[in-house]
């Protein structure tokens, strides 16, 4: 039986990713991808675009966000478009919703950052990744049958980021009430 202590610590924290946590996004991204990041590539991405890029962590025995990572997602760009170039969540943490934690947080990052549209690439066979990207509501914009060379087709998928528009100001006369 869980209790709730326990329920609350096995809760993600989503946070953005430290130079301690390299060594753990190399290894989910080594075991992610057949065309992995080299290291030194990873750290320069991190160091370029941390504010953009999130990690899941595992919250320690004390509830922190020093625990262990679990997944992690490298987003990069300036002004209103910004690029989601990888999201990976360790294999056996898998299912458990880390992914969509991720979406949502660098959504949220994207937003605060003045971001309109998120772009990423996916491999069209890759449903388990496609279907989710899809639920949460990217839509196909491109397929590109070369994309990373001969036989490498991907899906290029837009997410129209909805802010909220600032409040237009109120127009006053001067007698002090609304007008034109």
């Amino acid at each position: 039986m869980t209790t709730i202590v326990e329920a609350a610590l096995s809760s993600p924290v989503y946070r953005v990713p430290e130079r301690d946590d390299l060594p753990d996004i190399q290894n989910i991204d080594a075991a992610a991808f057949r065309d992995r990041y080299p290291y030194f590539v990873l750290r320069q991405l991190l160091e370029a675009h941390s504010s953009r890029c999130v990690v899941a962590v595992e919250p320690g025995n004390d509830g922190d966000g020093d625990g262990t990572v679990v997944g992690y997602a490298l987003t990069i760009g300036e002004g209103a478009r910004a690029w989601l170039i990888s999201l990976a969540v360790s294999r056996d943490r898998r299912g458990r919703g880390y992914g969509r934690g991720l979406l949502q947080h660098t959504v949220q990052v994207c937003l605060e950052a003045g971001v309109d549209e998120l772009l990423l690439t996916v491999d069209p066979k890759n449903t388990p990744a496609k279907t989710l990207f899809e639920e949460f509501g990217f839509v196909v914009h491109d397929r590109d049958e070369r994309y990373f060379g001969d036989d490498e087709p991907r899906d290029v998928l837009l997410y129209k980021l909805h802010r909220v528009p600032d409040p237009l100001p109120a127009v006053v006369s001067e007698n002090g009430y609304p007008g034109t």
